[in-house]
C-alpha cells in the first residue's frame, strides 16, 4: 500500500492501544473495529466536499452504496488521470493513495468509500453504510 515500515509499527501500537488490535495477536477487534468507524471516524476524520473536480468515486457515489443510496450529486476522490475517474464533488481521501486502490485492491476500495460515506453521507446514508461495513468485515449485528 506504500506505507514505510516504520508508519505500520507506529500505527500497530496505536491500535492496540485503543482497543482496535486484539491483545497479542495483531489481529483485529472487529467490533471495536466498526464502532470506531460507525460513531468516531467523522469527528477524528472530518470530511467536506470540496470544489467539482475530476476523479475516482467514493462514499455514495461508489459500489455498493451507489445502488443503494439514491444521491443527488457525486463525490469522489480527485485523480484527474484515472481511467474510471469522473465528475463530481471532491474530498479528501484518508489514505492518499485511495484512488489507485480500485484497480490494486478493491476490497479496500470498497472499504474505504463507505468509510467516506460515514464519514459524509447523512444519518440514512449513516445506517446503510454501516451495514455494508459490518457485512464486508463479517461482523453480525
Amino acid at each position: 500500500m506504500g506505507v514505510v515500515p516504520s508508519q505500520v509499527h507506529a500505527s500497530l501500537t496505536r491500535l492496540s492501544v485503543a482497543g482496535l488490535l486484539r491483545p497479542n495477536v495483531r489481529a483485529a477487534n472487529l467490533r471495536a473495529l466498526v464502532e470506531f468507524i460507525a460513531h468516531g471516524v467523522r469527528y477524528a476524520f472530518p470530511a467536506m466536499k470540496g470544489p467539482l473536480a475530476v476523479g475516482v468515486p467514493t462514499a455514495y457515489s461508489a459500489a455498493p452504496l451507489s445502488a443503494e443510496v439514491d444521491a443527488i450529486d457525486v463525490v469522489v476522490w480527485p485523480a484527474p488521470m484515472h481511467p474510471a475517474a469522473v465528475q463530481g464533488f471532491s474530498v479528501a481521501p484518508l489514505y492518499p493513495a485511495a484512488p489507485t486502490l480500485l484497480e490494486r485492491h478493491p476490497p479496500t476500495y470498497q472499504l474505504l468509500a463507505i468509510t467516506d460515506a460515514l464519514r459524509l453521507g447523512d444519518p440514512r446514508t449513516r445506517v446503510i453504510a454501516r451495514e455494508r461495513l459490518e457485512q464486508s468485515l463479517g461482523v453480525r449485528a
